[in-house]
């Protein structure tokens, strides 16, 4: 298969258009269409359906734009790793991490990478674990941080990274303590304020929920801790959250800690990667990074 072809005809399926796709590669609208036919042409398939001057990905021409991203996602880990076996002086990483991680774990790893390679380009994209493993998946993210259990798939290679402890978060009401200490079956009736699923908090409530043996309770979705943290604030329902992410309301004393039982509530973060995927030089330096605890 001829690559440029493939470039080309990638280029056309995501501008959704020869004319784009053509200014972006610096060529002409005819020579983008002439390109996408000789590929067809190649393999023996229509990939796209004309319709006058539009068109639309048939099936064939979706699964060869999902293996052209990879192929040129490689193709830019290539480039980049050789760069910056030149003492890491050049290249750049991106990291992909759960939306706690990457709030609150993550900002002193970032400043202490920057100062260690400050030529090398670092970008974070913070999103729930389900996407982040997509992401992984389709070699857009370098490194990945996740919450919540190991993905049972067999792609990738799941190592924990460090732990937190998640806490139950209720309106402080007044005249109560700072901390509580209740039976579950108190907690079965109340609104509970929840992630979206896909998130690792949402699985870690999930897996409290049972642990403590109450049915599903009423719940309120929302799209992050943060969220679930205000809202109990402002006087409605439970969450489970990392303590992180309720520490500055537990001290202004917005919120209050329940306790439904002696231990801690503790769940497993970990660091993702593809087995079979080359991983950069400056991938491997930051998850030195992390590593050291920073």
């Amino acid at each position: 298969m001829n690559l440029n072809l493939l470039r080309v005809f990638a280029a056309v399926v995501e501008h959704r258009s020869f004319s784009r796709a053509a200014e972006t590669l610096d060529i002409s609208q005819p020579a983008a269409s002439k390109a996408v036919r000789e590929l067809e042409a190649q393999l023996g398939t229509v990939l796209l359906d004309r319709q006058g001057r539009s068109f639309r990905v048939n099936e064939p021409g979706q699964r060869l734009y999902d293996y052209g991203r990879s192929i040129f996602a490689l193709e830019r880990e290539a480039r980049d790793a050789v760069a910056a076996y030149a003492m890491l002086a050049r290249g750049q990483v991106t990291v992909g991490a759960s939306t706690t991680i990457a709030t609150y774990w993550l900002p002193p790893c970032l400043v202490a990478f920057h100062r260690q390679h400050p030529d090398i380009e670092l970008r974070l994209i913070s999103a729930n674990t389900q996407h982040i493993t997509e992401l992984l998946l389709d070699c857009r993210i370098d490194v990945a941080l996740v919450e919540g259990g190991p993905v049972a798939d067999p792609r990738f290679d799941i190592r924990p990274w460090r732990s937190e402890e998640m806490i139950i978060v209720a309106p402080r009401q007044a005249g109560s303590p700072g901390l509580a200490d209740v039976i579950p079956s108190a907690l079965a009736d109340l609104v509970w304020i929840v992630r979206e699923r896909g998130s690792g908090s949402r699985e870690a409530t999930d897996e409290l929920l049972a642990k403590l043996g109450l049915a599903p309770p009423r719940t309120i979705e929302v799209g992050s801790n943060e969220a679930i943290v205000q809202t109990v604030a402002a006087g409605l329902g439970l969450g489970l959250v990392p303590q992180v992410c309720a520490r500055d309301q537990l001290t202004l004393g917005r919120v209050r800690q329940l306790r439904p039982g002696a231990d801690s509530f503790q769940r497993q973060l970990y660091r993702m990667r593809l087995p079979h995927r080359p991983v950069s030089p400056a991938a491997l330096a930051f998850e030195a990074v992390i590593s050291a605890g920073h």
